[in-house]
């Protein structure tokens, strides 16, 4: 795999030139340096040296000639101002995109990887996060339910380090031993201590890269890392609908078959189920809805029964949800015990918020979408609910409707 080094000090260059790669997708890395700068250029996997001609300790003819000298000779060029003997590039953004995509070729994410990255609930620039991760020498914990698309993050993490060798997934520490170039080991049971640690000493005498995967939100004892938290689908209900549509659209090419779409009623169904299983869970449901019914708008009324139970609670989901005062109040144990105040919200708002969020979801799920039954419903005036809706993120659910 192809890679590009951006050899900087400066945040202005290194805001202007590494994150716009990153936001295409391209794998790229940096150095502060002369050293870092000499180690980034002779790793086999970098193709493409982007170099600030302010770098500490910079010496532009013994580069040239160390390019020159390696095996893989990488091509290297000055941002900026010119510096002889390197070659100067201009540093707009359309350009840098160009010339990095002329050296790295089909590298990087492609397009379709980088939009699913979009609906993972990593913020607003995920692919620059992303970046700032995959250019780390230190390994990364994944935390995220599962189905939350552990392995899909990692994967990327991977591409965009740039490494030369194999993504490689574990299941227990002793299947694995570094073979080959140098490349990527994710275990995907980082909750188990003891392998993530001996993962962790082996790779780091072989150079390998670390990613964990694990449910549990805690930091490993005696080993520094990276961590990145990847929130459940059903606290993202933008995301649930984007991901939703994109499955559609995936898998009807896939199965050859006409456009379909969900109508209101269904996407209230799927906006009120808790998504357990996340983003996996999600794309099964599609592709049975897909298999099972054979029209081009695809109703929540008409639903078929085994599909309609699938977003429905169970019977033991409904006998938890019995004592709920008794629930809400050991589920807030830890939040009280947390909490600290500040400027920008507080404890009673938060509490109300989700409250209330959930509570729209099921009546509007119950309504089939219909706000005016909702409002009736929840016993509010529908200007009520429609300003509530808009505030707690809740507008992609339903419409207006009279009946």
């Amino acid at each position: 795999m192809s890679s590009i080094l951006v050899a900087t000090q400066r945040e202005g260059i290194r805001a202007s030139v590494v994150l716009p790669l990153a936001r295409e997708g391209l794998p790229v890395s940096s150095a502060a340096d002369w050293d870092g700068l000499c180690r980034g250029a002779c790793a086999p996997s970098t193709v493409l040296v982007l170099v600030d001609p302010l770098l500490p300790g910079l010496r532009p003819e013994l580069l040239v000639l160390l390019a020159a000298s390696l095996d893989h000779a990488p091509t290297v060029r000055v941002l900026g101002a010119p510096l002889p003997p390197l070659v100067r590039v201009p540093t707009t953004e359309r350009a840098l995109v160009k010339l990095a995509r002329q050296h790295v070729g089909t590298g990087g994410l492609n397009p379709v990887e980088r939009r699913l990255l979009r609906m993972q609930g990593l913020g607003g620039s995920p692919l620059d996060r992303l970046a700032l991760l995959a250019g780390s020498s230190l390994p990364t914990l994944l935390h995220g339910e599962r189905g939350t698309g552990k392995e899909h993050v990692a994967r990327a993490l991977h591409r965009l380090a740039g490494l030369p060798g194999a993504f490689t997934v574990l299941s227990h520490a002793e299947e694995w031993r570094p073979d080959g170039p140098v490349g990527t080991v994710y275990l995907e049971s980082a909750h188990r201590r003891d392998d993530l640690r001996a993962v962790v000493a082996i790779a780091r005498e072989a150079g390998w890269r670390v990613i964990g995967g694990t449910r549990l939100d805690e930091a490993v004892p005696g080993i520094k890392w990276d961590r990145l938290l990847l929130p459940p689908l059903r606290e993202r209900p933008d995301d649930l609908r984007n991901l939703a549509t994109w499955y559609v659209d995936h898998h009807t090419r896939r199965m050859g078959l006409p456009r379909r779409t969900f109508d209101r009623g269904l996407w209230a169904l799927l906006h009120a189920h808790r998504w357990p299983g996340n983003h996996r869970e999600l794309e099964m449901f599609v592709v049975q809805t897909l298999g099972r019914v054979d029209e081009a708008l695809i109703r929540g009324a008409t639903l078929p029964d085994e599909l309609r139970a699938l977003l429905l609670p169970t019977a033991e989901a409904e006998r938890e949800a019995e004592g709920f005062e008794e629930m809400a109040r050991l589920r807030l144990v830890p939040v009280v015990r947390a909490w600290s105040p500040g400027p920008e919200d507080t404890l009673h708002a938060l509490v109300i918020r989700s409250a209330e969020r959930a509570l729209f979801q099921l009546v509007l799920a119950r309504t089939q979408g219909n706000r005016k039954a909702a409002a009736t419903l929840l016993g509010v005036a529908r200007n009520t609910l429609q300003q509530r809706i808009e505030t707690l993120g809740l507008g992609s659910i339903g419409r207006a409707g009279e009946g």
